[in-house]
This record gives C-alpha cells, sequence and structure tokens, in this order.
C-alpha cells in the first residue's frame, strides 16, 4: 500500500515536471547508510536503505542566491536488532527546504521534515504506522545544469508509540536531476530592446558598426554563464547572421546593455516603401559547460532608400557616389567638351567644375524646394526624417532642392577625380571642391590671388559653389557661396567627401542603370562653356590687367607696345581671344603680329595664321618662331610635305627649337590628326622679348634630360650585369661604379665614408628609397623618400616606379633643412 502510494508520488511529480520547469524542480535518488544513535544504540545495529526525494522551489532571493520551497520524499531502510531480527521502515516526509548556492558547481541546502513511517518486525509479522520527524543538512556538486552529485546528513526521530522511539543518523550520497533542465531546456536570458534607432538604406553598410539598438540582457540562469556570443539575423536583409558581441562570463543575476550592429546587404536599396523588419536576436552560451541557445525578438524601423535623417549631416555622403552610371555619363561628356576646350593658365578642377554646372544649366536642372522634405525645416530637427535623391534621380527629375543638388553636383566632380566637400550653414547645406592648389600657392596661374572667395582647409585650397543658382553661372555662383561661407562665420561647418565617406560610405543602387541621361547639345554647351571660362578668366585677371591699363596710360611709343603685347598675352593664356586681339592689333609690332597668327592657329584659322607669319618671315627670313607656326599651321590642316618643308626651316635656323617638334619632320597622311582648341592654345608660346630664350631654354632642358637618362640608363645596365655575375658586395663597390664612370663618361662624385652630410649616395644591394632616407647620414627619417625620389626621378630606370632602384645607380641628396652637403657615400 506504502509502496504504491510513493510510486504514485513520484509519477505525479514526474508528470507535473514540465509545468513547473521554470521554476526550480527535482527528483533526488541516494541510497541510505542509517546509524542508530543514543538509547536505541543499544538495541539496534547499523542498517541500510534507499530513499527519493522531489523539491520544488518556487521563491527564489536573487540577492543572496537561494531558493525556498518543499521537499516530498520516501524510502525504504531496515535495521536489525541485535539478537538478529530484521526492522524494517517505509516512510514518507514532507518539509521546507531552503538552497544557498554560494558557487556555480556547489549548493548548500537544509531540510526540515515530518511525516509518517511504518514499521514491521519480522519475527511476529506485525506492523504499525506511526508519527515521525527530522531534517537534514547536505550539499549537492553540479557536474552539470541538470545532474549533480549530492551529499547529505540527517537526523530523524521514530516515534515508536507513546513511550518508545528511535533516533537515527542517516548518510546519504546520491544524485540529484533536475528536471527543469531534463524535460525543458529553455534558456534562463531575458532580454529587452531599450533603445531602437531608425535603419536607412543608404547607410546600411555603417551599421556594421554602429548600433540599430540597444539591447539589456539579464541572466536569470542558476550559475554564470560563459562564451556568451550575441548575433543578428534578418532573413530579407541579412545573408546570415552577424555575431555583434561575445562576452566571455556573465554572472547569474548580471545585468549589461549592449549596442546592437548588423551586417546588411545591398538588398536594402530595392526598398522604396517603408517597413517593420522582424529580427532575431541570437544568444549562444555555455552553462556549467553545458552549451545552450536562446533568441530573443526583435523589429526594426526600416525606411525607404531615400531616407534620411540631419542628426549627422555627414550622412548625405552616402548618396553621392562617383561610380552613379547616370552620373558618369553625365560627367565623362562634360570631361569630353572641357578637355578640347581648357584653357592651360586656370586649373582643371576649376574647369571641369565649371563646365558641370553650365551642362546641367543647359540640361534643365532646377532648383526645387520641397515643402514636405526641405533641409531649411527639417536640418533644425536632428530627429526628422528627410527624403534625399540619389545622383540618377535629381537627373531624372531635372530638379531637386538644396541637398539633391549638392548631391549630383559632388557625384560628377568626384566622378572626374575632383576632391568635393558639403557645406553647412544654418538651414542650407551646399558644395566646395579642391581646387589643386595648395595653400602654400598664393596664386592661379600667377594673377589669381587668394582672397575671402576660396576656403583653406586641411592645407588645400577649396572654391565654394551654391548649386542652387544654375541659371546665373558659375562666377556669381563661386562668389555668393563664398559669401555664404563668410557670413555664417563659425557657424559653417566643411565636410570633405573622403573624410565623410570614410563613416559613411556611397552606395549606388541597383535601378540607377535603368535610363541614361539626356546630353547637352554640344555646340551650345560649348558656347555656354566659352562663355563662362571667359567670365571667369576675366575675373581672375582683373587686377592684373587694371595695373597694365595704369601702366599703358603712362607709358608711349614702343614700351606701351609692349605693354599691349604682354597685355594680349595675359589674355591669350586664359583663352579670351577676342580682347587678346584687341590688345595685339593696339601694340602693331613684330612680336605682335605672330601672336595674332598665333590666335588664329589657334581658332582654326590655318590659312590666315600662316599668312600673318609669312609677314615676318618676308621680313625676316631667320624668324624661326614664324616658320615654326607656319610648319604647324600646315601640319594640323593636312598639308605634310610642305609642313616638313617649313620644318626644315625650324631646323636650319634653330635645331635646338626644332627639336621640341620633330613630329613636324616625319610625316605620313594617316599619321596626321587634327589638334584640338585646348591641344593648340596650350601649347603655343607667345611671341614677346622672352619668348626665344624660353623656347631654347626647354630645348635644352628636354636634350640635357634625354642625354642624362640615356647615360643613367647606360650605368645601371652595366650595374646590373655586374650584380648578375656576382652578388655585388661592399669590397666591389668602388669597382661598379668606376666601371659604370668610364662606360658613360659621367663624372661621379669620390666616395667619402667620413662625410657626415654626403651630397651624393651610391646605390647598394637591396637598398630602397626609404631605406636610404632612414640613414643617419641622409635624413634619418624613412619618410623623406619622397624628397629623394623627386630629386632622382628624371635618372631613375622607371620614371614612374620609385621603388626600381639598382645597385651602383648616383643618387643626388638635397638639403631639406639648410644642412651643408658634399662628396658622397
Amino acid at each position: 500500500m506504502h509502496k504504491k502510494s510513493l510510486c504514485l508520488c513520484a509519477a505525479i511529480l514526474l508528470a507535473a515536471a514540465p509545468v513547473f520547469s521554470e521554476q526550480d524542480f527535482a527528483l533526488c535518488l541516494a541510497p541510505l547508510a542509517l546509524l542508530p544513535m543514543g538509547e536505541a544504540a543499544e538495541y539496534f545495529v547499523p542498517g541500510f536503505g534507499v530513499e527519493a526525494a522531489a523539491e520544488w522551489a518556487p521563491l527564489s532571493f536573487n540577492g543572496i542566491k537561494g531558493l525556498l520551497g518543499l521537499r516530498l520524499g520516501g524510502g525504504y531502510s531496515g535495521i536489525t536488532v541485535e539478537t538478529g531480527t530484521a526492522f524494517s521502515f517505509y516512510e514518507w516526509k514532507l518539509g521546507p527546504v531552503f538552497r544557498w548556492r554560494p558557487l556555480d558547481r556547489l549548493s548548500l541546502w537544509a531540510e526540515g521534515n515530518a511525516g509518517a513511517f511504518q514499521y514491521q518486525y519480522d519475527w511476529n509479522g506485525d506492523t504499525d504506522t506511526q508519527f515521525r520527524f527530522g531534517g537534514s543538512l547536505g550539499a549537492d556538486i553540479h557536474l552539470s545544469p541538470a545532474i549533480a552529485l549530492s551529499v547529505s546528513g540527517a537526523y530523524t526521530r521514530y516515534n515508536l508509540y507513546h513511550d518508545a522511539s528511535i533516533d537515527t543518523i542517516g548518510i546519504n550520497v546520491g544524485v540529484r536531476f533536475s528536471l527543469s533542465e531534463l524535460f525543458k531546456k529553455d534558456s534562463a536570458i531575458q532580454g529587452e530592446v531599450t533603445e531602437q534607432s531608425p535603419v536607412f538604406p543608404v547607410s546600411y553598410a555603417w551599421y556594421e558598426k554602429n548600433p540599430v539598438a540597444m539591447l539589456r540582457v539579464t541572466n536569470h540562469e542558476k550559475t554564470a554563464i560563459t562564451r556568451v556570443n550575441f548575433s543578428l539575423y534578418q532573413e530579407q536583409f541579412m545573408s546570415q547572421s552577424a555575431s555583434f558581441a561575445e562576452i566571455p562570463r556573465l554572472e547569474a543575476g548580471e545585468t549589461i546593455e549592449l549596442p546592437v550592429t548588423a551586417l546588411f546587404n545591398e538588398a536594402m536599396l530595392d526598398l522604396t516603401e517603408n517597413m517593420s523588419a522582424n529580427a532575431q536576436v541570437l544568444i549562444n552560451y555555455r552553462a556549467l559547460g553545458a552549451g545552450k541557445e536562446t533568441s530573443l525578438p526583435m523589429v526594426l524601423p526600416v525606411f525607404h532608400r531615400n531616407a534620411m535623417s540631419w542628426d549627422d549631416d555627414r550622412r548625405a555622403a552616402s548618396f553621392v557616389s562617383a561610380h552613379d552610371p547616370a552620373a558618369q555619363i553625365f560627367a565623362r561628356y562634360v570631361e569630353t567638351v572641357v578637355q578640347t576646350r581648357k584653357r592651360p593658365a586656370l586649373p582643371l578642377s576649376v574647369q571641369y567644375a565649371l563646365g558641370v554646372f553650365e551642362a546641367l544649366n543647359i540640361y534643365g536642372i532646377n532648383y526645387v524646394i520641397d515643402p514636405a522634405s526641405s533641409y531649411i525645416e527639417l536640418s533644425e530637427s536632428a530627429g526628422s526624417l528627410d527624403s534625399l535623391n540619389y545622383p540618377y534621380q535629381t537627373l531624372f527629375y531635372r530638379g531637386g532642392d538644396c541637398d539633391d543638388l549638392s548631391i549630383l553636383f559632388c557625384s560628377l566632380l568626384e566622378a572626374l577625380g575632383v576632391d568635393t566637400a558639403f557645406i553647412t550653414i544654418p538651414g542650407h547645406i551646399y558644395m566646395a571642391f579642391d581646387t589643386g592648389k595648395a595653400e602654400s600657392n598664393l596664386q592661379f596661374g600667377g594673377e589669381w590671388k587668394v582672397d575671402e572667395g576660396l576656403i583653406e582647409h586641411d592645407g588645400r585650397l577649396w572654391m565654394p559653389v551654391e548649386i542652387t543658382v544654375t541659371n546665373r553661372g558659375f562666377l556669381r555662383a563661386w562668389r555668393i557661396g563664398a559669401r555664404e561661407w563668410r557670413d555664417a562665420g563659425d557657424e559653417a561647418r566643411f565636410y570633405p567627401m573622403k573624410d565623410s565617406w570614410a563613416i559613411y560610405p556611397p552606395v549606388s543602387v541597383p535601378d540607377a542603370t535603368r535610363r541614361a541621361p539626356a546630353l547637352p547639345q554640344e555646340d551650345v554647351f560649348i558656347a555656354a562653356l566659352e562663355n563662362s571660362l571667359n567670365t571667369v578668366g576675366e575675373f581672375v585677371i582683373r587686377d592684373r590687367v587694371q595695373e597694365m591699363e595704369r601702366a599703358v596710360s603712362r607709358s608711349g611709343g614702343a614700351q606701351q607696345r609692349l605693354l599691349y603685347n604682354e597685355m594680349g598675352i595675359l589674355y591669350s593664356r586664359y583663352g579670351i581671344l577676342t580682347k587678346a586681339a584687341a590688345a595685339f592689333g593696339k601694340a602693331a609690332d613684330n612680336d605682335a603680329v605672330i601672336n595674332i597668327g598665333h590666335l588664329a592657329f589657334i581658332e582654326g584659322r590655318y590659312q590666315d595664321a600662316i599668312r600673318r607669319y609669312q609677314q615676318i618671315v618676308l621680313n625676316q627670313n631667320e624668324d624661326a618662331q614664324s616658320w615654326l607656326g607656319i610648319a604647324r599651321a600646315l601640319y594640323d590642316s593636312g598639308d605634310f610635305p610642305r609642313a616638313a618643308a617649313a620644318y626644315g626651316d625650324v631646323v636650319r635656323v634653330n635645331p635646338a627649337l626644332a627639336g621640341l617638334y620633330p613630329y613636324l619632320g616625319s610625316y605620313r597622311d594617316w599619321q596626321g590628326r587634327p589638334r584640338s582648341y585646348a591641344d593648340r592654345l596650350g601649347s603655343t608660346v607667345w611671341a614677346n622679348s622672352g619668348a626665344m630664350q624660353e623656347l631654347e631654354r626647354l630645348a635644352a632642358e628636354r636634350t640635357a634630360s634625354e642625354r642624362l637618362a640615356a647615360e643613367r640608363l647606360a650605368a645601371d645596365k652595366l650595374a646590373l650585369e655586374l650584380l648578375a655575375k656576382d652578388s655585388l658586395s661592399m669590397e666591389r663597390l668602388a669597382e661598379a661604379v668606376e666601371a659604370a664612370s668610364s662606360v658613360v663618361n659621367v663624372p661621379i662624385p669620390e666616395i667619402d665614408p667620413e662625410n657626415k652630410s654626403p651630397a651624393f649616395y651610391v646605390v647598394k644591394h637591396r637598398d630602397t628609397l626609404a631605406n636610404i632616407a632612414r640613414l643617419s647620414f641622409v635624413y634619418a627619417d624613412g619618410t623623406q623618400w619622397p624628397v629623394l625620389y623627386e630629386a632622382n626621378k628624371s635618372t631613375l630606370p622607371d620614371p614612374d616606379n620609385p621603388n626600381l632602384i639598382v645597385p651602383g645607380m648616383v643618387l643626388r641628396l638635397p638639403s631639406i633643412s639648410g644642412e651643408q652637403r658634399s662628396g658622397a657615400r
């Protein structure tokens, strides 16, 4: 009867385990050693038995890692009377139990209990049921979350009848099974999202290192957990789960907050509507050596691909892309036209920016304020959402607000290799570009002085452009942009695009290739480009022209003609040919006639140019510049035989000058190619008092450079041959240098090992420019290798490759801080 009761209780507890598994529910099984004590020890000898107990602990005390619950148990044991008669107990008990877990693998517990027992004498078969009570102290050694080795000592009093009892001490060594862990292995890790950030597809790569949310996680396991790995997975926008944190150890009851990052993919850029994306935080860890895992649901608010907030103005850089297909097509068209009309005295980056500006105006780009998405309104609230266009969209819509136009303009210039930046002032965003000039260079082309119209940043000069006034001309847009920067003062911000891209990488959306932009009509574009180049050029040289005009008014005769010729040359260098022709006409001397011929040549009026040059040749047959002009005009017009004949006169009169234009004397009909306006303008040397000296200097430099390059190549070749025969050791260094010098007849300075600051250095085996610069008697600084490269570039076997130096070469060591240098090492 009692055995059946115990089995029934055990079955009920096992069946209830899944129900109570969120709390602590366990089953204990242990053999028992029973030791009589007191008076009972006089009549009984020790015996053995077995017991089982079930625990349910619904109350926890996290502050002290304690549990309070109930313990229901029962068992069988037997002791023997000294006479040899067996005395058996069947018992069951119930009482409170308190557990304290000072260590992850150790629990201490105390129990008090009361119940009933049935005993039986073997000699007469009598049985009786009586009351019993007792208590126990024990310790559990946890082998895993579900299994522990249990050791306990128990005191029990068995009341036989009203004046007799048996006191015993029980010693148990058994096993404790946590049914909560066995039947339901769910994690006890809890988490909640404490902060949620909007997810902008354009910044999808940014979230790899920056949080989409903050997660608070608490360890409700009974023990510390280790090797806790957190990862995020979102099926639609992530190719795989991505780990965002790993915690070596998290104590029981400990709470931490973690930033949740995400490795999104480009699928986000297909999103044209806002959505809530379901995601999961996956948590893997180990508890007492056993691996466990759980997941926490998370909802990500994902906005459409054009969405952005102005909490950081640099976010807009993600919309700027040099690889946007529509922007590339438009930019390459502008580049092609500008290259054919460029002016030699203006920085190329300025001409590209000017060309882009005028092309967009012809294309029909308009500044349109979107009341629902205005930078003026939204920039005042960092959390406000805005909708920005990608470059191809602005081209397609032919308009946008200030942020859209800034993005488009920057993308077009970046596609042309021009560095750009965003400028933000209260209520407005526009752009600037790098002119390619350093702060230390105070002039462009000798006339353009740095003033308030340029921005000095990080050692470079940048030109601000107000891109919303596309119909008012580039010069006006520049001046407005400069004034806005100046007026904003300390409130203005300057964000170079490359710096912003380091935080918010650029993207190109998938459907950007669907439609190519319609390109402006070329002849209309060229006319607008020419007009704008002339306007900017006149603005740049305005101070210099005024100085020259004042000088003209104070002079006369030959001096005045010289000044007019110089004024014409100034206009010509900036491509302002109409005013150049007027100035040359007032000069009316031989140089001016040649220069008027140059103007005709540049404009493609070859016969008119030849007529002007011939005027000088008829009066002065030995004028090399005029013969050269005739040869160039004939060549570009396609009359190659006559061009070669005229070139022969250049060779006769001035061989050095002829050496600069060898193509004129080697003609083939199929080799001739018409050169562009920009080629003719850029290659023209204007006639003045110093023109011939300049041409002869250029010719002499070229001849010397070619001779020196050939000599150095021969020396290098010999050194390489020596190196191939025998690894060039220090003992053979002098031999290599002497041999190289004798072959090429180039004096090489004597090697002086004691010289602390040599002016030359002989390259040794395994040398590099950085290693040489690092030597104490050179610069003691390896980062100064570019100084060596620039000083010796023309003598290297491959001038474009600073890594190619060979043993036996002699490098010049220029001074960098005024130090005296002589001799060689």
